[in-house]
């Protein structure tokens, strides 16, 4: 992970700098005088940038911005807080003192924000042990002892050789053999589970779709469909009259792109609505009604997104259905995984876990902690239908084949219904990472491929999806979105549309916390609403 900060004017003059890494900050100074940063609160902004993740807080005219090479776990409110404190000491010590810094000055300034700026990076390494959405970390770190380790008599390191993860020492690294003695405990914050999330329709237990998580009433909605309402009041002399459909494309650009959606993304959509209203008269409410029936036909699925009936009308195979789940690091693979078995579970189905993220550390033991979890929600339910993890430790590209060939031979033989197979989280612009995937996908052959995206990503989005859904070779694509941390964005919900468009598949469920109910299906409407708003 990057350990880059800087403090600057609004011009991008240097005042201070946390070690050399200073050139990606011209994209983040680019986005804030461009105002495409999104603002996450008074004053503090956040952009995606190149595979960057930036902050930036900003105080009497001089700001404090860092990034993160990777997905980060720290919560907005942390990373606010230590901007809060670095931009307060730095102002402190250098009010009232000539251009000249003394160099006692000087190294008490680099003294104190340094210290600030490593307790956040340490909020990132305790969340990387103990997250459930666990970035994949960039320093090398420990591997686990085994309890027998002097038997063993060797160590062995995992690293990344052309693309795929190899060990270093002879032999596979399995520390995840199941055991009752692992000491494996169930996760009593994720047990509160609130089942109200599903509803009963005939024999099958269905999401319900997304209705106030946005924190909406339905006063809220009903003002929000006022012609004039929010930056459309700015047009009102327009109603009824032909418009300079120029400014108002610009206009409406600007208010998606404001909503997360990317720049050219939205220069896409108004383009479209351009070419079909041309020749007619236009007017506001034409230009926005044609806007919102274009943004309800990208979300819209132009397929089934029925899964529980695309898996009965398979259930005569002689295997089961598998499902894999893909994404980058620290999205929330797992959790989202964990999600799906649940609500299979609700089903009265039978579920196998397959732990196939065989590099990041903890990944198996993180697995089997959802599966404890099931399993005791299970027992409270008095459920008849059973969970299960098959994992074969940790190992390279090769293992994790055979492991996913291994689960689903398991999983015949022993009449599970599904089969959930998880994977390592990998970054999508990395060519050398991504390309295992089309092996993996062709030994395993899964019935669907799901891909788990952050909502709070924005620009990014669409190369994600776009490098995952060329992933697995030309004869397999993705198959749906799980849209994770709808929760942590509003109304700034544009994501989702990046990645349908990016990639015309659809989205199947959206994550709204870290509890197995916390899951939603898409609400077409209440999106677009959104993005209107």
């Amino acid at each position: 992970m990057s350990q880059s900060l800087i403090v600057h004017s609004p011009s991008g003059e240097i005042l201070y700098q946390y070690n050399n890494k200073i050139i990606p900050f011209n994209d983040l100074i680019g986005s804030l005088v461009n105002e495409t940063s999104i603002q996450l609160d008074d004053n503090f902004f956040t952009s995606s940038i190149n595979q960057k993740r930036f902050y930036c807080l900003k105080r009497d005219d001089i700001y404090a911005s860092l990034y993160f090479d990777i997905v980060t776990t720290i919560d907005n409110d942390k990373i606010k807080s230590k901007l809060q404190d670095i931009l307060k000491t730095y102002i402190k010590l250098t009010e009232d003192l000539e251009e000249d810094i003394d160099e006692d000055i000087q190294i008490k300034i680099k003294s104190l924000i340094d210290h600030q700026f490593n307790q956040l990076m340490k909020l990132q390494a305790n969340d990387d042990i103990t997250g459930n959405s666990t970035p994949e970390p960039v320093t090398p770190m420990k591997t686990p002892k085994k309890v027998n380790e002097k038997s063993s008599g060797k160590k062995a390191m995992r690293k990344w050789v052309d693309g795929e993860m190899i060990d270093q020492a002879d032999g596979v690294l399995d520390f995840s053999e199941s055991k009752e003695s692992d000491g494996v405990r169930a996760d009593s914050q994720q047990l509160k589970v609130d089942n109200m999330t599903f509803k009963k329709e005939k024999d099958l237990v269905l999401v319900n779709e997304l209705n106030d998580i946005l924190g909406q009433s339905d006063d809220e909605d009903d003002e929000d469909e006022t012609p004039t309402s929010g930056f459309l009041s700015k047009f009102t002399s327009y109603f009824g009259s032909s418009i300079d459909i120029d400014e108002v494309s610009k206009k409406f650009h600007e208010q998606l792109v404001n909503k997360n959606i990317a720049p050219q993304t939205s220069r896409q959509i108004i383009d479209r609505i351009k070419t079909k209203l041309k020749g007619k008269k236009i007017t506001l409410p034409i230009f926005k009604q044609t806007l919102i029936d274009e943004l309800t036909k990208i979300l819209s699925p132009n397929i089934s997104t029925d899964l529980l009936y695309d898996i009965k009308s398979k259930s005569s195979r002689s295997r089961p259905y598998v499902i894999s789940v893909v994404g980058v690091n620290g999205v929330g693979k797992s959790t989202n995984l964990a999600k799906l078995a649940y609500w299979f579970l609700q089903n009265n189905m039978n579920v196998l876990i397959c732990a196939c993220d065989t590099f990041r550390s903890g990944a198996v033991e993180q697995l089997k902690v959802h599966v404890k979890n099931l399993n005791t929600l299970n027992e409270s339910n008095q459920s008849q239908a059973k969970i299960d993890i098959f994992e074969k430790g940790y190992g390279g590209g090769d293992h994790v084949v055979a492991t996913a060939k291994s689960a689903i031979e398991f999983g015949t033989k022993n009449d599970f219904d599904v089969i959930l197979i998880d994977t390592a989280g990998r970054t999508h612009s990395n060519a050398k990472l991504m390309a295992p995937l089309k092996k993996f996908g062709d030994a395993a052959d899964p019935d669907k491929i799901i891909m788990v995206g952050e909502a709070l990503v924005g620009t990014d989005s669409v190369e994600q999806a776009t490098n995952f859904n060329s992933a697995f070779g030309n004869k397999r694509n993705l198959d749906f979105f799980i849209i994770s941390k709808v929760d942590t964005v509003g109304d700034l919900v544009g994501t989702m549309i990046n990645m349908v468009m990016a990639t015309n598949v659809p989205i199947l469920f959206m994550g709204t916390g870290q509890t197995y109910t916390d899951i939603k299906r898409l609400n077409v409407k209440l999106i677009v609403d959104m993005l209107m708003k």
